[in-house]
């Protein structure tokens, strides 16, 4: 019976458990309602907390809204010098080849051959000098000299909706003569530029003005005022030294629907094509010419890099004073279509007439049909097979040719139409 004790000694240590008195129960709950009276606080003063930031939330929203609807605020600026690599000008150069193929035994004229030609290699500098200013630069390299293209500077804003410009330019008459020749839809300029303005278009020393004008009629309209010096040697004196060249362009814009726009200009052209000096007297003799030009592009706006239509055209009349109270007159015009096949092939034609500028014309003119295709490799990138077939009356000027064009630009302007 002895072994009863040790079990009854082992079975009481697991069975026991410890009882609390009264006492130490009311602790513990003193205790619980301390802790759950300090979480409230804390819920508490958190909720007012989120309060006051979304008052101050919707304050600052309310004074947002109230300088929009009256002045901006006010702000302070605090100038600081630039880095040296900011100061440094967008640099850009294009290259232009060309592969020819004369058609017309012998191969070759007094002027060009059949083969390749490095046309030109154009360096581009642009910067913005300051918040009111820009400025280009664009130099020209071909196998035969360098020369300067373009060098102007532009006050951006001048006057409300006025823009100026000032140094050496291509003009704003028409369409295209603004355009480099890396830049055309077509390899070379049309027949009435080439032809009234020379091989390198309207392209003087001067100023211009640029006025986008209040319009109710049209989309936007915008006129331009150019003097310079009347130094064309083509329809001027090719002299700096004379009465200054004034040119006029107005053109007006219509959004006809989402994808298709059409643009219409005015332009004119006046200066003197004697070497006498400023006088104003009768002995000067003058140059006038007119032009107007007429566009219409189509992009669909869910398709605006497969497909595309431009049709644009432009028509040109000069009046050119001579000794003896004569004067030669010229007409002329060009008109192209061009067509987007897809997002890397482009075709297109193009048609030009033109009379040459010279005394009895009236039954001399010559003619040119170009249908060409182009593929953009890149943006960078892009090849040109043109076939040209040009044709005169009563003058002696007839040729076939096929031209291959190929073009590469590298910095952060292309091939950019301005």
């Amino acid at each position: 019976m002895y072994w009863i004790i040790p079990v009854i000694i082992i079975l009481s240590l697991f069975l026991y458990q410890p009882v609390y008195t009264s006492p130490q129960i009311d602790s513990l709950a003193a205790r619980l309602d301390s802790l759950e009276s300090r979480l409230s606080k804390l819920q508490e003063k958190e909720q007012q907390e989120q309060l006051r930031l979304l008052r101050e939330a919707a304050q600052k929203s309310t004074v947002t809204v109230e300088n929009q609807q009256g002045e901006l605020p006010q702000k302070s600026f605090s100038e600081r010098s630039r880095a040296l690599q900011a100061l440094n000008p967008e640099i850009s150069l294009t290259g232009d080849m060309l592969g020819k193929y004369l058609m017309k035994v012998p191969h070759y004229t007094q002027q060009e051959r059949s083969g390749f030609q490095f046309r030109v290699a154009e360096l581009a500098l642009q910067s913005n000098l300051d918040p009111f200013s820009m400025a280009k630069v664009i130099f020209e390299f071909s196998p035969e000299e360098i020369g300067l293209a373009e060098a102007y500077i532009t006050w951006i804003n001048a006057l409300p909706r006025l823009n100026i410009k000032a140094g050496k330019f291509r003009q704003q008459f028409g369409v295209i003569n603004r355009w480099h020749a890396h830049a055309l839809d077509q390899i070379e300029y049309p027949l009435p530029i080439a032809l009234f303005m020379g091989e390198e278009g309207l392209n003087q020393i001067g100023i211009s003005a640029s006025w986008l004008m209040p319009s109710k009629l049209a989309d936007a309209s915008e006129l331009v005022l150019e003097v310079t010096n009347a130094q064309n040697e083509v329809l001027f004196s090719g002299d700096e030294f004379s009465l200054p060249a004034t040119l006029l362009h107005f053109k007006n814009y219509y959004d006809l629907n989402p994808d298709t726009y059409l643009e219409w200009g005015v332009s004119g052209l006046a200066g003197t094509n004697d070497s006498l000096g400023f006088t104003f007297d009768q002995a000067h003799r003058w140059s006038y010419m007119a032009g107007l030009d007429l566009t219409v592009s189509w992009r669909p706006l869910q398709q605006a890099l497969y497909r595309g239509l431009v049709w644009r055209s432009e028509f040109f009349f000069v009046k050119k004073e001579m000794m003896n109270s004569d004067a030669m007159t010229a007409l002329g015009a060009y008109s192209y279509l061009d067509y987007r096949l897809g997002r890397r092939f482009i075709a297109g034609i193009r048609g030009d007439y033109a009379q040459p500028l010279e005394l009895d014309n009236s039954n001399r003119s010559i003619w040119k049909l170009i249908p060409y295709v182009t593929f953009w490799q890149s943006e960078f990138v892009y090849f040109r097979l043109e076939f040209a077939h040009q044709q005169g009356k009563n003058l002696e000027v007839n040729d076939n040719r096929f031209t291959l064009q190929l073009n590469w630009s590298l910095g952060p302007h292309k091939h950019e139409k301005y």
